[in-house]
């Protein structure tokens, strides 16, 4: 065999190496969905978790809790990240912790938004997504308005 061709046999071999390996770590992403085309994105660490708006298949999208604001700190570092979320038919209750401050959140999402046929680079979809958020919520306030909108969604403490 000459030169050239092992070189090219190495290459192919790989290659394919590589893309086994991205096709194989991409679908372990064990992303929840969450219904209307939200998801908990799981990331390597604890501290990814979000909930994100994408549609398909999810590789990415709109941060929505905790918001990409509130996620990262004006120096690129976390801030803020999901620990737990339940959902319905109609609603999403979510649990996130704010590391500087050592504070656990809550927040609903009313799932009555549909922003599928918007070009989102035009409209503003994050602005859609977020008026139909309720928080940052304590624990008690979460179940009083739990009970209010008859949620029927529960949280841990």
């Amino acid at each position: 065999m000459d030169l050239s061709r092992t070189k090219r046999l190495r290459k192919i071999i790989g290659f394919n190496v590589l893309i086994l390996f991205f096709v194989s770590s991409c679908s372990q992403l064990d992303n929840q969905s969450l219904g209307e085309n939200l998801s908990i994105w799981e990331g390597d660490k604890k501290e990814d978790r979000a909930i994100v708006y994408c549609e398909g298949n999810c590789r990415g999208g709109i941060y929505v809790i905790p918001s990409y604001d509130r996620h990262y700190d004006s120096s690129g570092r976390y801030a803020e990240y999901l620990i737990d979320a339940k959902s319905n038919a109609d609603w999403v209750i979510a649990k996130t912790f704010m590391i500087k401050h050592d504070r656990r959140n809550y927040w609903i999402i009313n799932k009555e938004f549909n922003i599928n046929n918007l070009d989102c680079e035009k409209a503003n979809c994050d602005s859609i997504i977020q008026s139909k958020i309720i928080g940052p919520l304590d624990y008690q306030t979460l179940k009083e308005k739990n009970k209010a909108l008859n949620i029927n969604l529960t949280l841990e403490h």
